[in-house]
């Protein structure tokens, strides 16, 4: 039968489902005849777990505990313990109970009963029951034996609903219908995504970021971390796309085009001719042309300023 099923299936799968009325009557039915099923294995563990407690307590006939038990007695309690009543004679018990269980279907908490129903034990399993077995012995545990098996008197099951036959396609509806529920408490519990719908791609216009390859703008990027430098030791070669380009040279612009640095430039003229007067062997250093005008046939400073054409003192070298 599986796992213990719940007291009714999952409606909403029921609804989604669809079934015709007679399909959904049997699903129904199997669903409540599983369910008494693993309810009643449930109450038999409990009912096998304090017969077990009672072993080595004496026999006494007509007691039901709790210091001595008589066969009826200790079935008795055992199955009240876990919430089932029971006759208290022998052949009570077996007429109360619904569900008769064969010698080859006996499970763990059945009854079963020898001498023509004039004794009691309780199955325990792996070929074994619990009982208590007359005056003088204690409750214990037995083999069921071949001479056990020729007393063999019928066996019952206390709890259980009576044996019903259903479909293998009825049965593997109902399974399905429990996984599809379970898939629905599973959705459930997982967390709302609340960054997007999972759904929805990304927008068009949102640019796709790849961890592995950081963009060329974020401090990752080996070029963002290059240091720029105009100096010979830079390896960066010039006209390489993924590089820096190579530095342009400076451009100066004439003195005419800035009016406020003429003063500046005519103080670094003069300082190489004061310099002149200080260290004569030195000759002068004037560019081409300096000191004359074109067309005037003077083709350095020297010539010009030893020819007596400039009056001005101080400019005639000495």
């Amino acid at each position: 039968m599986g796992a213990p099923a719940g007291a009714q299936l999952n409606p909403t799968v029921l609804r989604r489902l669809n079934l015709d009325a007679a399909t959904l009557s049997k699903v129904k039915a199997y669903d409540r005849y599983r369910t008494r099923t693993a309810e009643q294995r449930s109450d038999a563990r409990r009912a096998l777990a304090f017969a077990r407690e009672q072993i080595g307590k004496p026999y006494r006939w007509g007691a039901a505990g709790p210091s001595s038990y008589d066969c009826s007695g200790l079935a008795m309690a055992a199955w009240r313990r876990a919430g089932v009543r029971l006759p208290r004679i022998t052949y009570a018990q077996y007429r109360s109970v619904e569900r008769k269980v064969g010698l080859g279907g006996l499970k763990p908490g059945d009854l079963v009963f020898f001498h023509g129903r004039s004794h009691v034990g309780i199955y325990v399993g792996h070929g074994r029951f619990l009982h208590a077995p007359h005056t003088g012995a204690r409750v214990r545990i037995d083999k069921l034996g071949a001479a056990r098996k020729r007393q063999f008197a019928g066996a019952v099951r206390p709890g259980a609903p009576a044996k019903q036959t259903f479909s293998p396609s009825i049965r593997e509806l109902v399974d399905k219908i429990d996984r599809m529920a379970a898939q629905d408490r599973e959705a459930r519990r997982k967390p709302p995504d609340k960054r997007r719908t999972p759904h929805l791609p990304p927008p068009d216009d949102m640019p796709v970021q790849h961890p592995a390859k950081p963009p060329a703008n974020t401090p990752a990027h080996p070029a963002a971390q290059a240091p720029r430098s105009d100096h010979a030791s830079n390896h960066i070669k010039p006209g390489r796309p993924d590089r820096d380009p190579a530095p342009r040279p400076r451009h100066v612009r004439p003195a005419a085009q800035h009016p406020h640095h003429a003063d500046a430039d005519h103080a670094n003229h003069a300082r190489p001719h004061h310099a002149n007067h200080a260290n004569p062997a030195k000759p002068p250093h004037g560019r081409a042309g300096d000191g004359s005008r074109p067309g005037s046939g003077w083709r350095s400073w020297t010539p010009f300023a030893q020819s007596g054409a400039m009056t001005a003192p101080g400019h005639v070298p000495g």
